[in-house]
């Protein structure tokens, strides 16, 4: 199936746009309401969602696409800040367990209302339909472009 070049570049120009802005707005409206950027809240997030097994730093740099020198800066501001233990893996010499303070969980219950609030503004404008195709279209493109990237 050929398309149009046009329809490709506007899929790939709008991608990049909605990715900025939503960075731009998201940190905003985070540093705004809770004191933090966004990206940190999401690490702590995903700390958060791990549940019993704490994720290691490269998981977490994997979840989130960033450099595992990005989260190894995140995870040093959470723990200077009180938001964040870190301590010895079980699992492995060269890892760190992760876990949440009581502070941490506190900010991630209220970060995770901004993030609530965050969604509810999409979710007046867009239907579950068109959302969960966008999902499929755009989880197709990363993995198409994840495999380009290995090569």
């Amino acid at each position: 199936m050929t398309r149009p070049p046009a329809l490709h570049r506007d899929l790939m120009r709008y991608l990049h746009r909605a990715a900025l802005l939503s960075e731009r707005a998201g940190d905003r409206r985070f540093h705004q309401r809770i004191g933090i950027g966004r990206t940190l809240f999401l690490v702590l997030r995903s700390i958060a969602d791990a549940g019993d097994v704490p994720p290691s730093q490269q998981e977490i740099a994997d979840l989130l696409s960033l450099t595992k020198g990005a989260v190894s800066r995140h995870v040093e501001t959470a723990q200077r800040r009180g938001w964040l233990a870190v301590t010895a893996s079980a699992a492995s010499r060269r890892e760190h367990a992760l876990t949440l303070t009581t502070a941490g969980r506190s900010l991630v219950q209220e970060g995770s209302a901004v993030q609530h609030e965050y969604e509810r503004v999409g979710d007046e404008h867009v239907t579950e339909a068109a959302m969960a195709t966008t999902i499929r279209t755009l989880k197709t493109i990363c993995e198409l472009l994840e495999n380009e990237e290995r090569r």
